[in-house]
């Protein structure tokens, strides 16, 4: 089972030393976030969106301090004032403190408005495809290892459309 790191962490790009400075209970899942906000050209931090459209090795990620979440708040507000103080790095965040890290009970509508094509990963289908994939599976049409050759996706991806896993919100 993979451990949670929670600390504080930077999204740099490495050409110019424009550093994000963030908080995160989950610092892997957060850096995934970050990648397909860059992936899908909609980061909000233009400086970074720019760099990774130049050349996406530009941007590096690193762990700048480990913490337990109770001092995640303070530890990031210390990395925002002192990474400026850091020869070759300039902050790029908009939020000169610590971000809020509140715990949100009600997860519903944040599922709802990240499924089908609004999940910053689904690059390569989107509703009318996974339509398509679950007709052919319903009249037995292809095997799922050809449909999974055919739309350039995983068997895993084809067989969790099958089982309601993925794409359970797009019907035929």
């Amino acid at each position: 089972m993979k451990m949670k790191v929670v600390g504080i962490y930077g999204v740099e790009d490495v050409s110019t030393g424009n550093i994000y400075v963030g908080q995160s209970k989950d610092i892997a899942k957060r850096w995934s976030n970050h990648a397909a906000f860059l992936k899908n050209n909609k980061h909000i931090y233009k400086e970074l969106q720019n760099a990774y459209n130049l050349d996406c090795k530009r941007i590096k990620y690193t762990i700048l301090e480990e913490c337990n979440k109770n001092e995640i708040k303070e530890r990031e507000d210390f990395w925002i004032k002192y990474v400026d103080k850091i020869d070759g790095w300039t902050l790029i965040n908009k939020q000169k403190h610590g971000g809020a890290s509140k715990t949100v009970k009600d997860t519903s509508k944040m599922k709802t408005a990240q499924t089908g094509e609004n999940n910053g990963h689904a690059v390569k289908l989107n509703a009318k495809k996974v339509k398509e994939i679950k007709m052919y599976q319903k009249n037995n049409t292809y095997k799922d290892e050809e449909l999974a050759e055919l739309y350039s996706v995983s068997l895993t991806h084809i067989r969790n459309i099958r089982y309601g896993e993925r794409w359970a919100s797009v019907q035929i």
